[in-house]
C-alpha cells in the first residue's frame, strides 16, 4: 500500500469517528519525508498572530527609534555610544557640561533600547523555535549575554559623565588627569560595546541558519542575516573589520528583515505546523 492510500485510510477512519492512532499518525508521513497534517487534528488555534511576526517588527521599529534617538542626544552632548570620540578631554568635558540634559536624554534612551532588544529576542524566540528549539534557545541564550555586556558598559559611560560635569571631583587629580581618566572610561565603554557586538555574531548566523531551515520565510531572507553574523566576527581581527562594512551590512541586513514582518509577516498556517510538531516533539 503505498504513501497516498495510507493518508486516505487516515482520513477515512476520521470521518467514520475513531481516534487517529500514532501508527495512522506516521501514515501521513510523505515519501518525501514532509508531513501531512490531519485535518481532525489542528497544529494550533485559528490565529492569524499565532507567531506575533507583526508585533515582533512593531517591537524592532521601536528599538530602532530609541536607537536612532539615543545617538542624536549623544552626538549632541559631543560623544557618541557607537563610534570612537574625537577631540581632546577638555573640550569633551566642556561639552558635556554645557548639554547635560541631552546626555542624560541620550543615556535613558540606551536603557530603553536595551529593555527593547531583550523583549526583541524574547519575540525571536517564539517565532523560530518551531523550526528547532534547540538552536532557537542557544541563539537566545547569546543574545542576553551581548546584552548583559552592554547594559554593563552603561556605568563606565555614566561615570566619565560625572568626572565631567564635576559631580564626582578626585581632589587629588589634576585636571588633566581626571580628563585623561574621563576618556579612558569613554573608551571603556566602547571596548564593551565592541564585545557585545562579537556575541552578535553568532546569534545572527543561528537566525540566518533558522530562517533559512523554515517553511514560513523565504530563504533569501537569510543571506543578509548571515552577512551580518560574519561582519560582526570580523572584530575579532580589527585589521579586518577596518575594511569590512559591518555597520553599512548589519543595518541594512536588519532593516530588511524588520520590514518583512512588518509588511508580510510570516505564513501562518505553515508557522502553525511547524509549531504543533514541535510541541509533540517535545512531549514524546
Amino acid at each position: 500500500m503505498g504513501p497516498a492510500a495510507l493518508a486516505t485510510e487516515s482520513r477515512s477512519r476520521t470521518w467514520n469517528g475513531s481516534a487517529p492512532s500514532e501508527h495512522t499518525y506516521a501514515a501521513s508521513v510523505s515519501a518525501r519525508g514532509q508531513v501531512v497534517p490531519d485535518e481532525k487534528e489542528d497544529a494550533g488555534p485559528p490565529s492569524s498572530t499565532a507567531s506575533w511576526a507583526r508585533p515582533t517588527g512593531v517591537v524592532w521599529l521601536l528599538f530602532f527609534v530609541a536607537s536612532g534617538l539615543s545617538e542624536v542626544f549623544f552626538r549632541m552632548a559631543g560623544i557618541s555610544g557607537i563610534s570612537t570620540l574625537s577631540g581632546d578631554g577638555a573640550s569633551i568635558a566642556s561639552t558635556l557640561a554645557t548639554h547635560q540634559d541631552a546626555f542624560r536624554a541620550g543615556f535613558a534612551f540606551s536603557l530603553i533600547l536595551i529593555v527593547l532588544y531583550a523583549v526583541l529576542m524574547a519575540l525571536f524566540y517564539r517565532l523560530l523555535r518551531p523550526v528547532n528549539a534547540t538552536l532557537a534557545v542557544a541563539a537566545l541564550v547569546l543574545s542576553m549575554i551581548a546584552l548583559t555586556v552592554q547594559a554593563f558598559g552603561a556605568v563606565p559611560q555614566l561615570m566619565a559623565f560625572s568626572l565631567a560635569t564635576g559631580t564626582s571631583s578626585l581632589q587629588a587629580f589634576s585636571d588633566s588627569q581626571s580628563y585623561g581618566l574621563m576618556l579612558f572610561l569613554f573608551r571603556m565603554y566602547l571596548q564593551g560595546y565592541t564585545v557585545a557586538l562579537i556575541f552578535w555574531g553568532p546569534f545572527w548566523l543561528l537566525v540566518a541558519y533558522l530562517v533559512y531551515r523554515s517553511t514560513f520565510f523565504p530563504r533569501l531572507l537569510a543571506v543578509p542575516l548571515a552577512l551580518e553574523g560574519l561582519g560582526a566576527l570580523t572584530l575579532l581581527w580589527p585589521p579586518l573589520a577596518a575594511i569590512a562594512p559591518f555597520a553599512i551590512v548589519a543595518g541594512v541586513a536588519e532593516l530588511v528583515f524588520m520590514l518583512w514582518l512588518l509588511v508580510r509577516g510570516v505564513d501562518e498556517q505553515r508557522w502553525r505546523e511547524r509549531d504543533g510538531l514541535t510541541r509533540r516533539v517535545v512531549i514524546a
